[in-house]
């Protein structure tokens, strides 16, 4: 009985020292290993260009997505269903939509979009020289996310809502991503199917919900990295 007993303060005592260590981890500690485990900072730095393509599935409706980007923050976006393409671009400063299923001429995007327009074309992504952007990066403890054992950071950007973001405590990886859309309000996005693409892990799988139901399902077919684009890409027309 006292073996049996041993062994079990043994065995709890070993689980306290794991769970402490999730916890006595800093916030530039998780971070480093997210970065490492995406492909460390050299290559991700080293990326230029970035092109992908895939599917989209909005309200039951499929559509072809394509989105390049390039640095330091200049995006294209274009999304073909039923024959017409939304294309959307953000050249630096501004940025504008083209819906020929709403008129022949583009749209320049209301202020209060351009900033997270503006943040999502950083290849980088949030936490990469976070300091140095002038952000911010709080722990805010370890929780389940989308099943997994995750690290919940908080991630606050000039001129932004606060993204709170789940990295995994396995394999540090994006696990799920919180933030406030305007327009739209609290998005949630769950991060799946990563897989090595020149030595860097990117998510082929990026499910959206809002109020608990589901907005859209992108799955990549294909990405591309440092590829050649031509001058006009970050035109509207």
């Amino acid at each position: 009985m006292f073996r049996k007993a041993l062994v079990v303060s043994n065995l709890l005592a070993v689980c306290v020292v794991v769970a402490g260590s999730a916890y006595a981890q800093t916030v530039d500690e998780i971070v480093a290993k997210n970065l490492a485990a995406k492909g460390g900072v050299e290559k991700l730095k080293a990326v230029q260009t970035l092109r992908q393509t895939g599917s989209i599935t909005l309200q039951g409706q499929v559509a072809q997505l394509m989105t390049v980007a390039k640095r330091p923050n200049l995006s294209r976006q274009e999304i073909s269903i039923q024959g017409q393409t939304i294309t959307m671009v953000f050249d630096g400063s501004k940025a504008f939509m083209l819906n020929p299923m709403v008129g022949p001429d583009p749209i320049e995007m209301p202020t209060e979009q351009v900033e997270m327009i503006k943040d999502q074309a950083d290849i980088d992504g949030p936490l990469m020289d976070y300091k140095m952007k002038g952000s911010t990066v709080e722990l805010v403890g370890v929780e389940d996310a989308n099943g997994r054992k995750a690290f919940h950071l908080r991630v606050t950007r000039k001129g932004l809502p606060p993204t709170e973001l789940f990295i995994d405590s396995q394999n540090y990886l994006d696990v799920k991503a919180v933030t406030t859309v305007p327009g739209s309000g609290t998005m949630e996005l769950l991060f799946g199917d990563y897989r090595a693409v020149d030595g860097m892990m990117v998510p082929f799988s990026v499910k959206s919900s809002a109020a608990g139901m589901t907005i859209s399902e992108l799955k990549l077919d294909k990405v591309e990295f440092n590829v050649q684009l031509p001058g006009n890409t970050f035109k509207v027309k």
